[in-house]
């Protein structure tokens, strides 16, 4: 049995090589992932397919596609981990019902992000939406099959983007009451704005080839070259997004720890628990 009078080891961690760490961490795997699309990938300096499709990064299962996963769900367990302390800290460390919500809300938009990134959810219910629209009003185009020729690239643009837009200005409103510092909200917005390069790079890119006529005359290029650099460029965006989220939240995360003595216990109400 452990004699409680025993000292305790304190695990200390220096923050801003925490943080620094991590998007150095971050940033060399995302320059990692980028460069051996270009090369082992797109100029085919591997000669195995497999090998190529492992770093393809518009490939859904491949490397670059697990990676921006992780981040997102490593995103989401920070924000999990923000609405617990904030819920079970001693004293109650929320103030407002609303904090609650926002935190709850982020946590489950990027837990939602992360389960749609590997396994290709809002392409799918995109696709399903349209093909059920338009087979359904294929006589009589009704408003919203119309609507549908405002998006003729893919389907989940028309159904997803709206609401993703809506959750992120709310969460935009609820960050910039709610985050510690003012270098925080800058990482959210350029996080954010990542994410809409990202979806208006991937709007073009089912539309007729001709969108490209002028970078392929002005790179003097092909048209696999730019539609390639256009998909790499579209998740280079997607990581960089996550890597600013990470960080925002991370410090987030930092600076409830401040003053953190995390102990066991068998209910709130008692002292260190005893480990046996």
């Amino acid at each position: 049995m452990t004699n409680q009078s025993e000292s305790f080891q304190v695990l200390k961690i220096n923050k801003k090589l925490l943080l620094r760490g991590l998007i150095t961490f971050w940033g060399i795997i995302i320059l990692f992932l980028g460069l051996a699309d270009v090369f082992l990938n797109h100029y085919e300096w591997a000669d195995s397919y497999a090998l190529q499709s492992l770093v393809d990064i518009a490939a859904d299962d491949g490397l670059p596609n697990w990676f921006s996963s992780i981040q997102l769900l490593a995103i989401a367990i920070v924000l999990w981990m923000i609405l617990f302390v904030l819920l079970y800290s001693k004293p109650n460390l929320i103030k407002k019902k609303t904090e609650k919500i926002g935190w709850g809300i982020s946590a489950l938009f990027f837990t939602y992000l992360a389960v749609d990134d590997g396994s290709m959810l809002h392409e799918s219910v995109g696709t399903a939406f349209r093909n059920s629209i338009e087979a359904r009003h294929e006589h009589s185009p009704s408003v919203i099959s119309n609507l549908f020729d405002v998006f003729p690239s893919y389907g989940w643009q028309f159904v997803f983007v709206p609401i993703f837009g809506l959750i992120a200005i709310f969460m935009l409103f609820f960050l910039f009451k709610n985050l510690k510092t003012k270098n925080q909200m800058i990482l959210i917005v350029l996080g954010f704005s990542c994410f809409v390069a990202s979806v208006f790079i991937d709007f073009f890119e089912e539309l007729d080839v001709s969108v490209y006529d002028g970078i392929i005359s002005f790179f003097n290029t092909d048209l696999d070259t730019v539609e390639h650099f256009s998909r790499l460029i579209e998740e280079l965006f997607e990581m960089v997004g996550n890597t600013f989220f990470m960080v925002a939240f991370t410090q987030q995360l930092i600076k409830l720890a401040k003053n953190w003595k995390i102990q066991l216990v068998d209910s709130v109400n008692e002292e260190v628990a005893v480990i046996k």
